[in-house]
């Protein structure tokens, strides 16, 4: 009697094998979603099981789409109008293909179930680009696999699983003539192909576009919920070609300008007041872990793991309300210091990087101004040498210039108390009036500190606190030595953090603009730039608004907006799985680009659970027209190279 193996693997033709194993990796993908949800349960707060079966089900047709695409050599190898298919070490060969790349593939839904944390979306095409200059990311590839060794056991055991089930296949049309064999063949070949592509398109009809990564949004409540529906092989294959924009027509030209424009007009001739600008981009500093801009969590007795922040905050200008317009490191540059954001993709990793634009440096640099740009990790990190270039930062000092490659932490660069203090004592090197932007480093994944202060802090709940505690220090000592430095009085200090990082432990933060809040700092020593405002702020508005502090007197270009103008109005604009979101006074909209798909209150409802896109408000619809001018200028600029003033 033959047991269970056998009853299902029993040696069939090419045919019904090839659907039993795409059925078999169809159900990991499946089954490795809902792992993918369990382990992630916390950034979907209120998930209903109705829901998340709903979510689940939307997601097989990606499953279809991806399992399609990543077998397409295999099926046709499998159906091939070839009699040696049937030959053992023919057999063997396409084994090892089938085992190799659903392995890769199953692999790479396994590393999103820790890497969405970070970057709060499904891995795309461009993260192959964000990480190809990282000398180290070998080691962190191995501290990540030792950290997380139980989703490598799963995914073993998913594989032998898959192995174990594999099966056999063999001819059933030995006795039939080479011409039987090949017309019926040829037909299932032609026949299993059209279905292969229909499957790969998600429909199959002439009209049915292929599905991208923006359907996922369709069933979803809230766009962070896209992750769930998707996966990850579907999300890079489908964005390796990706056209980041299109161009729009909401509007006429003139009517686009009227409701927003990026063209700044400047202060009036000679109001220009020359200083020193630092822009301080923090590594992960999310706006949950600075205690002074959390007062009201945890019953008001929340303390927060920067204190020297905290105290800095009380003798600077900063913003209640505050966001990234990107979820990633190499998001954050062009924002910050060019008023450009990333949104559908990184700017710096899409077709319109090389367009001409000018930002903070370029821009002082009409005004005599130098500038360098210090990142500690090994020159080239990131392409921040590349991105910083193109924005006119002809200085780069990095792991090279700071010499002492023996202080490296071993993965990343630099630890930020050392690297701090030789950006404090070289600004000098920069002739006033300069520029210069920092890009810290401590504060991420593996989350390693330096020995001597491996005891040192609190930490908390997740690993990351310790490494912002030593950050928090190592800025304390920055300005301690800066504070001694001849340029420091006349500097102003603008301190963000490139992302935030997504909360485990405040619900507050597991939000759709929870998980964009950072700190944006301005500061000034002993002025009277304090105070806290209680509008919106978000990372492109960084530029124009320093341009503002400074009274700079000529037209320039920055889609953000002056937050020390009276007469610009603020908003906040970004993009996660599939749908923009836009703030507005108290409201945010969110959209696919084309129809109003929810808005909310966010400071009456912060959990966002009253949508109230069809309650015909006309304030809604106002904000609604804005955002549309806006992503109007902003596709039709990039696709143009329009983003600097002719």
């Amino acid at each position: 009697m033959m047991n269970l193996k056998e009853v299902i693997t029993k040696r069939r033709s090419a045919l019904p094998m090839l659907v039993w194993r795409l059925s078999i990796i169809f159900l990991l993908f499946s089954l490795q979603r809902l792992l993918f949800f369990l382990f992630n349960s916390s950034y979907f707060p209120q998930m209903s099981s109705a829901h998340l079966g709903e979510l689940m089900l939307s997601g097989l047709k990606f499953d279809l789409t991806a399992v399609l695409y990543i077998n397409s050599l295999y099926i046709m190898l499998m159906l091939f109008p070839i009699r040696v298919k049937y030959h053992l070490l023919y057999k063997k060969a396409v084994k090892i293909i089938f085992f190799v790349t659903n392995g890769i593939a199953l692999a790479a839904n396994f590393i999103d179930v820790v890497y969405f944390r970070y970057i709060l979306r499904r891995s795309d095409f461009s993260v192959f680009s964000e990480f190809k200059h990282e000398s180290q990311i070998w080691k962190i590839g191995l501290v990540g696999l030792a950290q997380y060794w139980y989703l490598v056991l799963i995914l073993a055991g998913m594989l032998f699983f898959a192995w174990w089930i594999y099966g056999d296949h063999k001819s059933s049309s030995k006795q039939r003539s080479n011409l039987v064999f090949y017309i019926v063949s040829g037909v299932t070949l032609f026949l299993c192909a059209g279905l292969t592509v229909a499957g790969m398109r998600g429909g199959f009809t002439g009209t049915t576009r292929p599905i991208t990564i923006s359907n996922a949004i369709e069933r979803v409540q809230k766009p962070i919920e896209s992750a769930i529906v998707l996966n990850t092989p579907f999300s890079i294959i489908r964005t390796i070609y990706a056209k980041t924009f299109e161009e729009v027509k909401f509007f006429d030209e003139k009517e686009a300008e009227k409701i927003y424009s990026p063209i700044h007009n400047g202060y009036p001739a000679g109001s220009f007041k020359p200083m020193n600008v630092v822009v301080l981009i923090l590594e992960s500093f999310t706006k949950e872990v600075i205690g002074s801009l959390n007062t009201d969590l945890e019953g008001g007795h929340y303390k927060g793991y920067t204190p020297f922040l905290d105290s800095l905050i009380h003798v600077s200008y900063t913003w209640k309300y505050s966001f990234a317009n990107g979820v990633k490191s190499i998001d954050a540059i062009p924002s910050v210091i060019a008023g450009v954001p990333s949104l559908v993709q990184p700017f710096v990793l899409s077709r319109y990087s090389l367009n001409e634009m000018e930002g903070l440096a370029a821009t002082l640099k009409k005004k005599g101004y130098d500038a360098g740009f210090f990142h500690g990790a090994p020159n080239g990190s990131m392409g921040f040498d590349a991105i910083t270039h193109m924005l006119s930062i002809q200085r780069y000092f990095g792991q090279n210039e700071y010499r002492r490659k023996e202080d490296s932490d071993g993965f990343w660069g630099i630890p930020d108390e050392l690297f701090l203090n030789y950006c404090a004592r070289n600004f000098g090197q920069l002739k006033e009036p300069f520029f210069a932007s920092v890009f810290t480093l401590s504060s991420h994944h593996p989350y390693i500190l330096p020995k001597k202060y491996e005891n040192s802090f609190k930490g908390g709940p997740n690993p990351l606190y310790k490494c912002i505690e030593y950050s928090d220090f190592s800025l304390r000592e920055f300005f301690r030595e800066a504070s001694r430095q001849p340029w420091y009085k006349n500097t102003l200090f603008v301190l963000t953090a490139d992302h935030s990082l997504p909360s485990n432990d405040h619900r507050e933060y597991i939000t759709s603009t929870g998980l964009f809040s950072i700190p944006v700092i301005f500061h000034q020593p002993n002025s009277n730039l304090v105070g806290m405002d209680s509008t919106l702020m978000q990372q492109i508005d960084i530029f124009p608004t320093v341009m503002g502090y400074l009274k700079y007197d000529a037209p320039f270009f920055a889609f953000g907006s002056d937050r020390f103008s009276p007469t610009e109005h603020p908003f906040t604009v970004n993009y996660v799985n599939g749908c923009y979101q836009f703030m507005e006074d108290d409201y945010l909209l969110q959209s696919d680009g084309k129809e109003l798909l929810a808005a909310f209150r966010f400071k009456t409802d912060p959990q966002y659970l009253h949508n109230l896109a069809a309650t015909g408000d006309p304030l809604i619809n106002a904000h609604f027209q804005r955002f549309k001018a806006f992503l109007q200028q902003y596709n039709n600029r990039m696709v143009e190279n329009r983003l600097t003033i002719k």
